[in-house]
């Protein structure tokens, strides 16, 4: 309905985790960059492993997350944009989530965001030694 492309560039990495974890981790980043992204935007997701970790990478075409909100988007119920917010739905704590699954599995996740880039979230995960 939006005309949103989802472009993917994916590689097979191996990580001991929580199924159900990792689903909510992935889910909500996709989920957010569609529903936050622009009409005819992109989703770019990539996957790989880079020195040891599993490097997530999901990015989209949306308006800029401003600098002064993006320390606070993954706090429980923090939402940028609350009238926008509202029109998309959600409950505010999907970055939350993700960020409680990275915190749990020794990660990091970063956020870069601008209006020449769009946003993009990127996680880091131990590898397996498998």
């Amino acid at each position: 309905q939006e005309n949103i492309s989802i472009n993917t560039d994916i590689s097979s990495v191996v990580i001991h985790a929580n199924k159900k974890d990792i689903y909510g981790l992935v889910s909500n980043l996709l989920v957010n960059a569609v529903k936050y992204n622009r009409k005819g935007g992109a989703v770019d997701i990539s996957l790989f492993t880079s020195d040891g970790q599993a490097v997530l990478r999901v990015r989209n075409d949306g308006e800029p997350i401003p600098p002064e909100h993006q320390r606070r988007v993954f706090e429980r119920f923090y939402r940028v944009d609350s009238g926008r917010s509202k029109a998309v739905g959600g409950t505010g704590l999907g970055l939350a989530i993700v960020k409680h699954v990275v915190d749990a599995l020794s990660g990091t996740i970063t956020l870069e965001s601008s209006a020449e880039k769009g946003t993009a979230f990127t996680v880091r995960l131990p590898v397996s030694d498998n």
